[in-house]
């Protein structure tokens, strides 16, 4: 039987159908440990299939001071939904554009399943879609890492401002000594509390001076730089791990995420625009996106005369180092067909920043571009 495309299959073909439910009078502490031992991160609430919000791990760990005995009902979203016939390039899209790691998957208004990230990594893994593509070509490069002595508290931090779930751990020398991602401190946070009381599990003090080296994972789950990019995914779902770290010489050089596959996919769908992502400006005015936007669709035409842009990705971290000026940090992932380029700028100008950041974008896949192209010429020439 001939292998279907991954973008001709829906989310009837891969949703999980069990689906773990939560109740709303359910409190967080029991939430918690139900996230814990099914391994998931988004769970909806509701009753007899019918859903009334999802809870989701990120949402818990932002509001972590909140006690135990909270009813979930106050820390509900809504659910973003999808149809059992949506096809999962677009149930990527949806995964990339919500923020959320997995998804209700609805019919006639009650719950039919759940797809998730992994769901559709398998997708990819089954259908062969990822074959003949690089790590190298697909991952982060010069991932942020944190120290095995750094807080558990500064780990989290990081790991938020950079919009990532997972971080490598390194030590004085940069080499890898494992990886730390936010189920492996969500113990932490799910431990029951008996405030002012001996034999506290885990005070917020505890929190803040636990060091990462007694939560991180080890060994992390790596591959190497020149590897393939099926393999990355085959060990993604054979370790349950949400990313993999790429290595040479023992440090890390790189990061492939299910996040990463997702823009691979959903670059699959036929649009006639480019699927723009914007993450870190909440709470901006509507006019500051409306410029981004139209400055990376100004821009992106030069870089279409290079190569066939599928998605692009930009998250912006905004901080004070001095004084009352703001400075941008932009980190930019943009999909064509057959690898990720990215780039990074800063500048205390976001839109400086950005325009920057693009022409830095337009001269690397310039310059990757003549290489290949003295590549075959110096092949015809043997």
């Amino acid at each position: 039987m001939k292998r279907q495309k991954v973008q001709d299959l829906t989310a009837a073909d891969f949703m999980t159908k069990e689906v773990v439910w939560a109740s709303p009078e359910e409190d967080l502490g029991q939430v918690l440990g139900k996230m814990k031992t099914r391994d998931v991160h988004e769970l909806p609430v509701g009753d007899k299939g019918k859903i009334e919000g999802v809870v989701t791990m990120r949402e818990l760990m932002r509001r972590h001071t909140l006690p135990p005995t909270t009813k979930v009902s106050s820390v509900l979203q809504s659910a973003p939904e999808v149809e059992p016939s949506t096809p999962l390039p677009e149930v990527a899209e949806t995964l990339i554009t919500t923020g959320f790691r997995a998804l209700p998957v609805v019919q006639k208004k009650k719950i039919v399943g759940m797809i998730s990230r992994t769901d559709l990594v398998r997708a990819l893994d089954e259908t062969d879609a990822l074959e003949g593509l690089g790590v190298r070509e697909f991952m982060t490069p010069n991932p942020q890492c944190v120290s095995e002595e750094d807080t558990v508290e500064h780990a989290v931090h990081v790991m938020q401002s950079l919009g990532e779930r997972t971080i490598p751990v390194v030590d004085k020398n940069r080499r890898l000594k494992g990886a730390l991602g936010l189920k492996d401190v969500v113990d932490l946070f799910a431990r029951p509390k008996k405030r002012k009381q001996l034999g506290d599990y885990a005070t917020e003090h505890e929190k803040v001076t636990l060091e990462v080296k007694s939560v991180m994972r080890y060994p992390p789950v790596t591959i190497g730089a020149d590897g393939d990019l099926p393999r990355a995914a085959e060990r993604m779902l054979k370790d349950n791990v949400s990313s993999i770290i790429v290595t040479e010489n023992d440090e890390p050089v790189g990061v492939v995420t299910k996040l990463d596959l997702m823009h691979f996919l959903a670059g699959l769908r036929e649009r006639e625009q480019l699927f723009v992502e914007i993450g870190g400006l909440e709470g901006e005015p509507s006019e500051t996106y409306d410029v981004i936007y139209d400055t990376i669709q100004k821009e992106i035409k030069r870089i279409a005369q290079l190569v066939t842009p599928r998605t692009l990705s930009l998250h912006v971290q905004k901080y004070k180092p001095e004084g009352d000026r703001w400075k941008y940090s932009l980190r930019l992932r943009l999909a064509t067909t057959h690898r990720m380029y990215y780039a990074n700028h800063f500048d205390w100008d976001l839109h400086m920043a950005l325009k920057e950041l693009l022409e830095t974008l337009y001269r690397r896949i310039l310059k990757e571009k003549e290489r290949k192209v003295t590549e075959r010429k110096q092949g015809r020439s043997a």
